[in-house]
């Protein structure tokens, strides 16, 4: 492992030998870092994670309707997390969502999913241009079931994993997870972090990675943009704030305290233990009333919206249906009056005795004009078709 340190100063051989000499040291050392990051506080992740939606979407705790189409061709990011169609990683949140009973823009979805699971650029490019889809991802993004699996694949993709890589490199700060975090999120962690090798003193370490990362964001066009996450991260050890310090401004946010109330106010168990009588509440019955009124009227209200948007979803097939018949038909009835006119105007020049060289010429010009006729209504319904196929998809 000392051979891979690179810290440009010529210590590696000083590394290579306080770990033969002080072997136990350096064991120790190593499990007082996997017992710091194991007690990380519940309070450093929540500012890591609010530092992080912020960069990806302007507010501490992440909008779930929130959805972009990215010009480095990912094609479309969406939710508190940016979950985009190359990662795959919106696969899985559209995946997870459609695990469970909801209806808010099922139909729509579902049918985007053979699509969705290519990672192909034509397949980016036809769902980044498909505003139907994006429109039902937005609707679902107001029901329970789309949010619980946006949070539950953030959790477990991204989370879980930065705590996991902290706990591999002995990182224990909370400057430091929230730095994982932001790369695990955006990408690219691990070569970043391997190229630098272990760690020796993490405030060295991850002041070193971050400027890596802040020069291999800068080289690459499409993420050139993004470096205002690892100067947000520059700034901050600039000044010494590897405990997150509030407040603090984030890309133009400033992050308090009263961006977190579940920090400052313990939560009250909604229901008693198993083993406690119900007893009076000093506090009246009214309080004990309201917290289930307004989740029942929630819920209520939700369940309402749904019923709503899947008669939205039957109406707009059945007027989809109904043009596509009414095109079919008016195609059919203008190119039978085409015909019939057609061959009265022959007949009828004929009995008149036209010259025939003048009713030959004149017939065949209305020929033309009627075949061009029809070939515009063949190529109109067919356009038609076309374009209710696409809400079909």
């Amino acid at each position: 492992m000392a051979g891979r340190y690179v810290s440009g100063d010529n210590k590696s051989d000083e590394l290579a030998s306080s770990n033969i000499v002080r072997p136990y040291q350096h064991i120790q050392r190593m499990c007082t870092c996997q017992e710091k990051v194991a007690s990380m506080k519940q309070e450093d992740i929540r500012k890591a994670m609010a530092i992080v939606s912020v960069f990806e979407t302007g507010k501490p705790h992440g909008n779930y309707a929130a959805l972009v189409v990215l010009n480095d061709g990912a094609g479309i990011s969406y939710g508190i997390k940016q979950f985009t169609h190359r990662s795959g990683s919106l696969l899985q949140v559209v995946e997870k969502y459609l695990a469970t009973d909801a209806t808010v823009g099922r139909g729509t979805i579902e049918s985007r999913l053979p699509v969705l699971r290519r990672s192909t650029k034509l397949a980016i490019d036809q769902l980044a241009a498909d505003e139907r889809f994006k429109q039902a991802l937005k609707a679902a993004a107001a029901s329970k079931e789309m949010r619980a699996a946006q949070d539950a694949i953030a959790t477990e993709r991204y989370l879980k994993k930065a705590i996991n890589e902290c706990r591999a490199f002995g990182l224990t700060l909370p400057l430091t997870l929230a730095v994982v975090y932001d790369s695990v999120v955006h990408g690219s962690w691990r070569s970043l972090a391997e190229h630098l090798g272990p760690v020796r003193d993490e405030k060295i370490w991850i002041k070193r990675y971050v400027e890596e990362r802040h020069e291999w964001l800068r080289r690459r066009p499409t993420l050139r943009t993004t470096t205002y996450r690892t100067t947000f991260f520059r700034n901050e050890i600039a000044r010494g704030n590897w405990q997150l310090e509030l407040p603090m401004y984030v890309h133009g946010y400033l992050l308090k305290a009263s961006d977190f109330p579940e920090a400052a106010t313990p939560q009250t168990p909604a229901e008693p233990p198993p083993d406690t009588p119900p007893g009076p509440d000093p506090r009246g019955r009214d309080t004990q009333v309201a917290a289930p009124t307004i989740v029942e009227t929630v819920d209520a209200l939700e369940t309402r919206v749904n019923e709503v948007a899947a008669r939205v979803d039957q109406a707009e097939r059945m007027v989809l249906t109904t043009t596509t018949r009414t095109d079919k038909a008016k195609s059919l009835w203008a190119t039978v009056a085409a015909t019939l006119w057609q061959m009265a105007w022959a007949i009828g020049g004929f009995v008149a005795g036209v010259p025939r060289e003048v009713w030959l010429v004149v017939a065949i010009i209305a020929g033309l004009l009627v075949g061009l006729f029809i070939y515009r209504q063949i190529t109109l319904g067919k356009l038609r078709e076309a374009r209710g196929s696409e809400f079909k998809l």
